[in-house]
């Protein structure tokens, strides 16, 4: 058995709005529509969007916005005020992951095969009738396997099967963490979406709370961002220093687009200061300079 630490790296795109900043469609899923005076216009990736329109979003949809250098996601069917989302992203530069994630792979002691092997749903007696499979174990273990080889088909494979056959939430972690790999965003936004953060594993759940603080940011959605990060303080043992720098500088930015500047400037400073050579130590840095 395998520990897995997830290492992620935070791309810092950097924000330069104005009252005039171009928005346009950058990614689509579902249907995007401008409301016109005949009644909804439908638009596609790369149409430009005036800053007064009303957009709106149906057929389990997901869509990215290009607002000058920010990119704005929208995750739920229904309307968007174009002036409000730039608004919301005017006063911070909004994160992205990196989609070239590597797992790197560690040998795990024998408490952490326990407990994670006693932590899977039903993992100890049950066995899929469809696959013979022992239990969501086998699968999270056999896609991990497969994620480490870089068989990102393979792998996903392995865990939506663990996840429709036992609904487990590692599996469905991993399931997001290669949609995410191989550009599905809405898979992965809906999956990060359904996961519930108490029944995945303390090794997985440091990585759910950056990429779900990423998503929300990216969303616009601040509050809920924090809120997810307040509730995982306390817990930061299971986190190595990469992870810990993350946390605060997804923190930081929360803060920023809550208006909360002196919240931002502690949670930048935090950051810098844990690993300063790094990429998000320079991007923490580079944040303090504009506050």
């Amino acid at each position: 058995m395998f520990r897995s630490i997830l290492l992620l790296s935070i791309a810092f795109l950097c924000l330069s709005y104005t009252t005039f900043a171009e928005t346009s469609v950058d990614y689509l899923e579902g249907i995007l529509e401008v409301q016109s005076a005949g009644g909804w216009e439908e638009v596609w990736i790369g149409d430009d969007i005036s800053d007064t329109a009303r957009l709106k979003l149906s057929e389990d949809g997901y869509a990215e916005l290009l607002i000058g250098d920010s990119v704005v996601s929208l995750t739920r069917d229904g309307t968007y005020e174009v002036k409000e989302l730039m608004r919301g992203s005017a006063s911070v530069a909004t994160t992205s992951l990196d989609l070239k994630k590597k797992l790197t792979l560690s040998s795990g002691n024998e408490k952490w095969q326990h407990e994670a092997t006693m932590g899977v749903r039903g993992a100890q007696a049950s066995v899929s009738d469809s696959t013979g499979m022992e239990d969501a174990f086998t699968y999270l273990n056999a896609g991990l396997d497969s994620l480490n080889q870089g068989d990102l088909d393979e792998a996903l494979i392995n865990f939506e099967e663990g996840w429709d056959f036992f609904e487990d939430q590692n599996c469905l972690f991993f399931s997001a963490v290669c949609y995410d790999a191989l550009g599905q965003k809405r898979s992965y936004a809906r999956s990060l979406q359904d996961i519930e953060m108490k029944d995945l594993e303390m090794e997985f759940q440091g990585a759910y709370v950056i990429r779900m603080s990423d998503l929300f940011i990216r969303s616009l959605a601040y509050t809920d961002a924090l809120n997810l990060i307040h509730g995982f303080e306390g817990q930061e043992e299971s986190l190595n220093a990469d992870e810990k720098q993350q946390i605060l500088f997804l923190k930081g930015t929360a803060y920023l687009g809550s208006g909360q500047k002196q919240d931002a400037k502690t949670a930048f400073q935090e950051a810098q200061k844990l690993i300063p050579s790094s990429s998000v130590g320079q991007q923490a840095a580079q944040a303090l300079s504009s506050l």
